[in-house]
Formats: C-alpha cells, structure tokens, sequence
C-alpha cells in the first residue's frame, strides 16, 4: 500500500508504500550542524538544480548562479530538520550494503539495451505498483528482479513530446516539438511535415555510433518526414534505428470506424449536406433551362458543377479546415490514411487490423531478439506497445477475462507480450547482459468512455489528474522499471526522483560507454536536461540534485526541486476539474492547456516528501513558503531568460494539416 501521511485507510488505492515517503530521524544535533555546514560548502558546485541541464559532454559544469547558493542553503537547513543523520545513514547501508551487492561483471560485449514503452498506462494499472485486480505478472517479474521507480516522471503528460524526450534527453520545447494555443496536441498526420527535428541526436543514434544493432517496433508518432508521393518515409531510420516495424501513427477512436468514404447523410444531422443537395439541384435545373439550346456549352458548365460540388463535398466531409480543430480529417481517412502499419519504408497493412497487433509486434520483435543473438553485436530494441491507448481491442481468447473490463484486457494483453519478449531473451541466454527498462509515456486518460460509457481510460491512484496535464501529478507520475542482473540490485524499491529525461545518459553510463561528444564528434554538443541515475539504480544513491520543469504545451505549469529528502513541487496553475473529480468531464476528451487558473502571485507549494498527493499545500504566510517559493521562481526566470523557445512546429498549418502527395499506400504488387 502507498505511503498515507494523513493515515486515513480510506484513501489508500492499494499502491505499493513509498520507502522515504515520512521523515527520516533527526536525533543527532551535531551531525545535523555537519550537514548544514556540507550544504554551505558544496552549495558553488551543485548545478542541476538550478539548470536542470548537463552538457552533451557529460561534465555537466556551469557557473553558479544566485539561485543555486539559495537553493543550498535551504537544503542545508532541511537536512537539519528533515533527513537522515550521517550515522543512522551509515547503519543503514551496513544493513542493506551486502543484500543490495553489485556483481563487478565485465561482458565480453556491451550490454543489449530493450526499452518497452506502454501507451497511457496509469502507475495505478500495475500488480508490482499495487493493483491487486489487474494481473501483470511479467512486468511484475521485471520488479522482483530489478529496481522499481516510484518516483517516475514523464517530460509531457501526451506521448509525442514524452516519448521525443526519452530520446533526446531534452525537453521537446526546446526543439519547437510541444503544442501553443489553438494547435494539434501532437503530430496528427503521418503525410506531413512534422517531426522530431534530424539535428537532435537520440539514444539510437549515439548507440548505432558505438556498434549497436538498433531497431523500432510499434508506436512511433514522431513524424515520418515522407518524401513525394509517399517515398522515403524514413521515420525512426533518420534518428538512428537501422530497422522499424510498426505503426508510423498513434491509434486513435477512428481506427475502428466503419463510416464509409461516400458519407453524405440526409438524416438532418448536419444541414450542410441538405443545402448541397439543394444547390445541385437548383443549379442543374437553371443551367438547363438557361443553355438547354446550347448542349455543348450545358455539358460544359454542368461538369464544372459537379466538380465544384465534389470538391466542396470533399473538403467538407473529409477535412476539418471549417472548425477549430483544422488539423483533423474525417474518421475513413484516420482509418485508411493514418492507420497503417509499415516495415522500414514500406506500408505492409492499409488499414492495420487491430485484432491480433499486439501479438503480431511482440512476434517481431522476439524475432529481432533471435536473429541478434546470432549476431556478434550488441542491440538495442525500442518496443513501444499499441496497448492501452483507445480504442479498446484484443483477441478473443483473451477478451473478457480481466476484472477490469475492456480496458483490464488490453493491460493484461499488454502484459502477455511483455513475457514473451523476454521469453525471447531467456531463450537465447541474453538475460544476464540486457538491460531492459520498463516504462509508460504518460499517465492514464481518465476520461475516455465508449459508446456503452464504459471507463476505458487507465488509474493514477491518489495522484491527482491524468494525461494531457503536464502540471499534475497523475499525468506524469508513471511506473518505471530498470532490471539487469548481476548490476542492478533484484526486488529494490527507489523512491527519489527520476524522469524519462534522463534515459539517454543513464544507458550511456550503465553500458560504459563513451560521451555523446566522442560517440558523435560531427553532432554540435548541446546541452541534456537528463542525467545519469546509473547510481541511483545501482548504489541507492539520491538522484543527482536540480529543478524539474513541467510543460503542458510549450506553457510551464510546474516545477519540482530536488535536493536529496527534499522534494517541493510548485504548481503554477490549476485545471478546471469537474466538481468533485480531478479530470475534465467524461468522453474523448483532455483537459486544456491554456484554459487554466492561473495562481499569479500565490502559487501553490507542496512537500512531496511528506505529501505525495498534494492534499496540504504549505501555507503562503511560512517561511518554507517564501524561501522556496523565490529560490524556485528566480531559477524560472532564469531558465526563460537563458533558453528561448522556439514557435512551435505545431502551429504552422502548411506543414502540419494532411498533404495529400505525401501519403504512403501500399503498393498493390
């Protein structure tokens, strides 16, 4: 069960306790005067937490800023009041040091890298995070023998930018790659001319520079850059995977529509059909009355009719420039257009079957896993599940079997494919020089309903709110597993921050590899907002200190300082949940950006170390209020004063609506 700080059972939603989640003791005045007189010392050198950034090189070095001596000479003063003396920390690790041992292995190769992302899985969905209801007991194997992140965090609360950021290691502002106002949330095309900018370098490139075999399978949604007619849609191979199997979109409601492309309903649903109808009829009529003597000129400015209403019967069926939301199509070309699966350039399935996909990706993908074993290189294997995001599918033999409704099946169906990728793995003797990290891009979507109003959405726990709040816990609090035997302790539990962010450095450190800077010479060094948690996941150590930024869109809605214990998370604005709730209503829906309540000059602060759940905010009138309230503001002001964003790619309508010459079909030979 989660750690309750209010001790209430009743709000307890069968998590998994959070080790470290109430103070540690605080009996010794003279190590806590150590600690104070520690924080001082160190507080020049300390960078992350006011830049949140470390240089491509791996050094991470900046000049202190004003910001960084105040955020130390608070965390000095909450060391004294809040952690762990330095003897009781010593007991401690006496303890557990034998237990949590590391075996100093040296592989005759580099480790195998797997990645396995889950779409829209709520930290609420999973056995080894508390749900009891929900069978997971292949991801729960990867738990048992590795380390569990409770304290996971997504870059965004939508799955493009969150998964741009597990790859770049940066947040996707930075690169133009978030929403603005009045803007697709995320890529809505596969023919168009958004992407994941080249210039950026991804874990797959610097891995295919240290000799990895790289492949993608399944989700991808960072833009496929197609070329003319639909040729040269390289997607994942111009960012460093050498193979992609899988779906160049994201799966959406409309993958399950059967409306038809001829849709001209007269039922009255929607007058515009009624008053086409009337206007070709009207100027059939007139045109023959007025030409009916001249049949050639007739014939002419009738076919120039019908193709003007044609036109406008397309546009208007079929595309959506006449409504807000200009980017969307029609759900027969979603269908036919979007969803379609594709192996490396090449469309394979136009539409993709949804019933049987999760397994036909899991086939490939312990296919890969065989033939690499073959080989003499190392791999690194990026499986992104179709599973849970809407619409709800999976095979008969395995619908109706969970508890939980269509959406427990998908999970569990998700599940199943994870054991026989690492079926795949046992198989071939790969276990013990693999690391295989477990994670989800987002949190789950509380509102989405089906047409029975049937919940198909995931479960955050006593986080509060979901996907698409880039600012709430729920919608970036995801579960996080890291397993790799022999170097990562088995069964461990590590409950200090930790981000998708920092994927890219972590994998470097843990494989052994060299810098970015000496991976990819040619690349300009830029700087990484991750960092490496290789000691996290194998010493227990603190994640390395910094300022989190949470974006929904390209607005920052929150930020979390992290100094060892002390952990504040700053709200800077709230969503405008339904009475009672903390989502935005119920059906297809997300809950807005920009259509927020700004907090001005009264943020809201919160300990997440002693209130995980957001329940207390720190009272305005303290002095922890005004203390981290200015160190966390100051650092802002900083971070907006050195790092410009750039527009976002969203917002520019030629590159971002459907191109119809840029379509990829399969070929019917």
């Amino acid at each position: 069960m989660l750690g309750n700080p209010a001790g209430d059972p009743e709000r307890l939603y069968s998590l998994p306790s959070f080790a470290g989640l109430t103070p540690r003791s605080r009996d010794n005045p003279a190590t806590d005067m150590r600690w104070l007189v520690t924080a001082v010392v160190i507080a020049g050198v300390l960078t992350a937490a006011t830049s949140g950034v470390k240089a491509a090189d791996g050094t991470g070095k900046e000049a202190p800023t004003e910001t960084n001596k105040k955020q130390e000479a608070v965390a000095g003063v909450d060391k004294k009041e809040e952690t762990a003396t330095g003897a009781e920390k010593g007991k401690e690790e006496a303890v557990t040091g034998e237990s949590e041992a590391v075996v100093d292995q040296k592989p005759h190769r580099p480790p195998n890298i797997v990645i396995l992302v889950a779409d829209d899985l709520g930290i609420g969905d999973v056995g080894c995070f508390g749900n009891s209801t929900i069978k997971t007991p292949n991801i729960d194997s990867l738990a048992r023998d590795g380390a569990r992140l409770t304290h996971h965090l997504t870059a965004a609360a939508l799955c493009s930018p969150s998964r741009a950021a597990l790859l770049t290691a940066r947040y996707p502002a930075r690169y133009g790659f978030e929403a603005d106002v009045n803007t697709p949330r995320v890529p809505a095309h596969v023919a168009s001319r958004v992407r994941l900018p080249r210039e950026e370098i991804t874990l797959a490139k610097a891995l295919a520079a240290a000799n990895y075999t790289t492949a993608a399978v399944g989700k991808w949604h960072l833009g496929m850059g197609c070329g003319l007619l639909g040729k040269n849609c390289k997607g994942p191979q111009e960012h460093g995977f050498q193979h992609f199997f899988g779906l160049p979109y994201t799966l959406v409601l409309d993958a399950a529509s059967t409306q038809p492309f001829f849709y001209f309903p007269l039922d009255g649903s929607d007058s515009f059909y009624q008053i086409l109808l009337t206007v070709a009829v009207a100027s059939v009529v007139t045109w023959c009355w007025l030409c009916g003597r001249r049949p050639l000129f007739l014939g002419f400015c009738l076919f120039l009719l019908m193709v003007t209403l044609a036109c406008t019967w397309f546009l208007y069926t079929h595309y959506r420039f006449h409504t807000k939301k200009w980017w969307q199509v029609s759900p027969w070309m979603n269908r036919h257009l979007n969803e379609i699966l594709m192996e490396d350039e090449e469309v394979v399935q136009q539409p993709v079957v949804l019933e049987g996909l999760s397994q036909r990706l899991a086939s490939h993908s312990a296919g890969l896993i065989a033939q690499y074993a073959r080989g003499d290189r190392p791999f690194f294997l990026y499986h992104s599940f179709a599973h849970v995001h809407i619409p709800m599918f999976t095979v008969p033999q395995m619908a109706g079997k969970s508890a939980h409704g269509k959406y427990g099946d998908n999970v569990e169906e998700m599940d199943a494919s994870v054991g026989e990728i690492l079926a795949a793995l046992h198989e071939h003797g790969l276990e013990e020089n693999t690391i295989v990290y477990f994670l989800s891009d987002n949190g789950g979507h509380l509102e989405v309903v089906d047409e029975n109003n049937q919940r198909m959405g995931g479960h955050n726990g006593l986080f509060k709110g979901g996907k698409a709040m880039g600012g709430a816990e729920g919608g970036i609090r995801v579960p996080g597993i890291f397993r790799w035997p022999g170097h990562i302790p088995a069964g461990v539990t590590r409950d200090t921050p930790t981000s998708l962010l920092d994927t890219l450095p972590t994998i470097l450190e843990l494989a052994g590899l060299p810098s970015l800077t000496e991976l990819l010479p040619d690349m300009p060094p830029r700087d990484l907002d991750g960092v490496s948690i290789a000691d996290v996941l194998t010493k227990g150590s603190y994640a390395p200190s910094r300022t989190l930024i949470h974006h929904c869109g390209k607005r920052i809605h929150a930020l979390r300082f992290v100094y060892e214990t002390n952990i504040f998370k700053l709200n800077l604005v709230g969503y405008k949940w339904k009475a009672g709730s903390t989502q935005c209503g119920w059906g297809n829906v997300l809950c807005s950006c920009y259509d927020v309540e700004d907090y001005g000059h009264l943020p809201r602060l919160y300990n997440l170390y002693k209130d995980p759940y957001e329940d207390n905010p720190i009272p305005p009138e303290s002095q922890k209020y005004r203390q981290m309230v200015s160190i966390m503001l100051q650092f802002l002001a900083e971070w907006e004063a050195r790092i410009p964003y750039p527009p976002s790619m969203l917002g520019n309508l030629p590159d971002t609506v459907h191109i119809p010459w840029l379509q990829p079909f399969r070929s019917p030979l």
